[in-house]
């Protein structure tokens, strides 16, 4: 309760009490590779009867075994490829990248996650994860507690003395290459599965930097699928260059119905509607609406869509972020030596089973290896 000291020294005396107030979990700890996790930390837990627990535990136990050490060494990663292989292959797919900023205090911890969903919107299956951890500086003389996490470019930079420069504080922790690498274990079972009816990425295509991790996987001899914008990420985006008229245009293309024999005109219509001269605005729009006509060709391709008009209304990241906006309020706190370590990925496998918590058996329960 002391209130003397520096921040450093209040939060070390905290850490020295807190082995004394906790009590062993009734419910048991799960660990992979050295990381390792309490499950009685999520509150959601601690009241399941021994009949729930067992059900949890089995959805938990097969998400565990795909769990393994990223190549690089240097963290876990999540990586379930059936997912990608279990699908109807008359119907499309696509796939949806985020990154969730699940703490920025008294660490920085990031999820990056693809998923994989159907393109009418319905709900994601998690396929790829990987969780990474920053120690912030203890400084109190600088606000580095109210700088902006997402969006920066900011990265630290070494002063000559061999200290960190903390004016500019590094964010991006998932790199292009973390988020190449994954795409190419993804885009491998798809290329040697057959699997065409994946016609589209959906992202922030900004945030995670699409373009240069687009350079790293074709230069690996892979074809990249169309990366278009979440119809949010892009409508924010618009209108923080105060463009309402191609936020207009933006929705009237997301709402289009549309035809194989007219979609280009529609497109077209739809575009020479616009009457901005914020050609900034025009341009970040256009970049969207010129990666649509491969997509929609692609789905035309298949039983689903085949002579039917498309709407490419589900065509978004919606989903994901109401998953990202409930795993950011569940996730107990950890310290950071555990999140590390490849705690904070346990703790994401465990809320994808509390997520996906029924009776109903998922198919690694039907089909157990």
């Amino acid at each position: 309760m002391d209130t003397e000291g520096s921040k450093q020294e209040r939060y070390e005396r905290l850490l020295a009490a807190r082995p004394k107030e906790t009590h062993p979990s009734k419910r048991g700890t799960i660990a992979k590779f050295g990381a390792r996790l309490q499950l009685g930390d999520f509150a959601e837990i601690k009241v399941y009867n021994q009949a729930e627990f067992e059900l949890l535990s089995g959805k938990l136990k097969w998400r565990l075994e795909h769990v393994r050490r990223t190549e690089d060494g240097e963290s876990l990663e999540y990586f379930h490829p059936d997912v990608l292989s279990r699908i109807d292959r008359a119907k499309t797919y696509m796939l949806n990248m985020d990154e969730f900023l699940v703490r920025q205090e008294p660490y920085i911890h990031k999820i990056f996650a693809i998923f994989v969903s159907r393109t009418g919107g319905q709900e994601p299956h998690l396929c790829y994860a990987r969780s990474l951890a920053k120690l912030r500086s203890w400084d109190e003389i600088t606000e580095e507690f109210e700088w902006p996490l997402i969006g920066s470019e900011h990265i630290a930079k070494s002063l000559p003395n061999g200290e960190m420069d903390n004016t500019e504080l590094e964010t991006n922790l998932i790199t292009s290459e973390n988020i190449a690498k994954a795409m190419t274990y993804i885009l491998t079972v798809i290329r040697e599965k057959g699997l065409k009816n994946f016609v589209a990425i959906a992202c922030d295509q900004n945030r995670l930097s699409l373009a240069a991790v687009t350079m790293l996987v074709e230069a690996s001899g892979h074809v990249m699928l169309p990366c278009v914008f979440d119809t949010s990420d892009l409508q924010k985006s618009l209108r923080d260059m105060f463009c309402s008229a191609c936020v207009r245009c933006s929705v009237r293309v997301s709402n289009e119905l549309y035809l194989q024999s007219s979609y280009e005109e529609q497109l077209s219509r739809i575009c020479n509607s616009n009457s901005t001269k914020n050609m900034n605005a025009v341009l970040l729009l256009m970049d969207y609406v010129n990666r649509l006509p491969q997509i929609l060709l692609a789905m035309w391709h298949f039983e689903e869509h085949r002579d039917k008009p498309i709407s490419l209304l589900g065509l978004n990241n919606k989903l994901v972020k109401i998953y990202g906006s409930h795993l950011r309020r569940e996730l107990p706190p950890i310290t950071f030596e555990n999140c590390a370590a490849g705690s904070g990925l346990l703790q994401l496998l465990v809320f994808d089973a509390l997520w996906h918590i029924s009776p109903e058996l998922e198919p690694e329960e039907l089909h157990p290896r």
